[in-house]
């Protein structure tokens, strides 16, 4: 059966109705019970009909349907799962609830059903608080003004966290990259909560490019200049968290600095800097590679990166994890300490061979690191990262062959039976055995 379910899952990833059919034709054991399991490889709990409707492919939710799948059921999530209209593309919602999808208040507010809506509330006015998937609120899925307005006037809490990412409906709102769920940016309704009076900080300021807020947030706690999207300013409550919502929306490790700059809010970043003591301005400056910044700084700081605070620190293997070359080479030339941790308490050099970032392995090869340093969490060295990522990193623009072949010349240890990896590297380290 796990076979079964495996064909499927990959029939509806690759969105081929006829394998679909093939598949359901040559298992008829594939009927309800069974197709409205978690997929064995899906994502959170997901089902065959919800990865279905996750693309759009109605031919195949079609399919589903007749070999007895229910329409209605949810992702098997333990902060609270979705259903196939918390996530299909709205442009099949309608063919979806044709189907017999039932419309929840999330669903409703997500799809700016706002009629539907108002019936649900007055039906049951508890819902504007119900936990829908992750443990989201309505609010949380609110996708116009007027949906987040109306659920405020029935009751919705501004500031309810949600159960995965314990994040409130701003916080999840800030994201700039459009997908199918949402196929346009919510800044604006972010912008109405927080003129509505939401819980704030500097990270959304910045984002929202309000200079009045930014300035507030800086005089009320001087300190929160170093905020960051890490678990150190934004620790979990419970350890089986996924960790805040801004990971997400604003990308890990990002500070206000880099925030307002990707925004495109140059006057929030102005002030950002001004208000930022010689270290952190240091760290920015490589960042956003300002390299006449980096020079003016180091210049008039010679000792600066010498006194830098660990959270410094650790931002070049920050900068290596978010595939920053600019910023890596910038560091090592400022003096950052090669072997400095990140997550995972991994190196730079873990984080290049993990993603196959060659040239910037290379990079951090000229500096001489520890080339048999473990990992704290999986206590790997760089080249097992890289023998790993191969198979289970993002593969487009990688190079993992020639980042492990930088590796083994700059002196690691050629393994003879590297376990699972990619046939490229496998050639590689086939060639270097051959040798000798």
């Amino acid at each position: 059966m796990p076979d079964a379910l495996d064909a499927l899952h990959a029939a509806i990833h690759a969105g081929d109705p006829a394998a679909a059919r093939a598949v359901l034709a040559d298992h008829p054991d594939l009927k309800s019970a069974a197709l409205d399991r978690p997929l064995p490889h899906g994502s959170f709990g997901g089902t065959a009909m919800l990865a279905a409707a996750r693309r759009g492919h109605l031919e195949i939710v079609d399919l589903l349907l007749g070999a007895g799948a229910d329409i209605n059921v949810r992702s098997d999530w333990w902060a609270g799962g979705f259903g196939v209209l918390d996530e299909a593309p709205p442009a099949i919602a309608a063919a979806l609830i044709e189907r017999g999808a039932q419309v929840t208040a999330h669903a409703a507010a997500r799809l700016g059903l706002i009629d539907r809506l108002h019936a649900l509330v007055a039906a049951d006015p508890s819902v504007v608080h119900a936990r829908g998937g992750d443990g989201q609120t309505p609010l949380h899925f609110a996708s116009t003004i007027e949906i987040a307005d109306d659920l405020l006037a029935r009751g919705a809490d501004i500031d309810a966290i949600d159960v995965d990412h314990e994040s409130t409906p701003a916080q999840w709102m800030l994201g700039d990259v459009v997908d199918d769920v949402y196929p346009h940016s919510r800044r604006d309704i972010a912008r109405f909560l927080v003129a509505r009076g939401c819980r704030t900080d500097l990270l959304m300021a910045s984002a929202l490019g309000e200079l009045t807020l930014v300035r507030k947030h800086l005089d009320d706690d001087p300190s929160s200049i170093r905020l960051s999207v890490s678990e150190r300013w934004f620790p979990k409550r419970d350890p089986r968290a996924g960790g805040t919502i801004y990971t997400w929306t604003l990308g890990a490790n990002r500070n206000a600095h880099r925030i307002a700059r990707a925004s495109g809010h140059d006057d929030v970043l102005a002030l950002l800097m001004a208000r930022s003591p010689a270290d952190l301005q240091l760290a920015v400056a490589c960042e956003l590679g300002d390299e006449a910044l980096v020079s003016s700084l180091t210049a008039s700081h010679p000792d600066l990166v010498r006194t830098l605070r660990d959270e410094d620190r650790r931002r070049l293997a920050d900068a290596a994890q978010d595939g920053n070359v600019a910023a890596v080479r910038l560091m090592l030339e400022a003096g950052w300490p090669v072997d400095a941790r990140g997550q995972h308490g991994a190196t730079a050099l873990h984080w290049a061979a993990f993603h196959g970032h060659a040239a910037m392995a290379r990079e951090i090869l000229s500096r001489r690191p520890a080339l048999d340093a473990l990992s704290t969490e999986f206590a790997s060295t760089p080249l097992q990262w890289a023998l790993y990522g191969s198979i289970h990193g993002v593969q487009e623009r990688s190079d993992h062959a020639g980042t492990v072949e930088a590796l083994i010349e700059a002196g690691a240890p050629v393994p003879s039976d590297p376990g699972e990896t990619s046939n490229a590297v496998r050639e590689v380290l086939g060639r270097y055995n051959r040798r000798g």
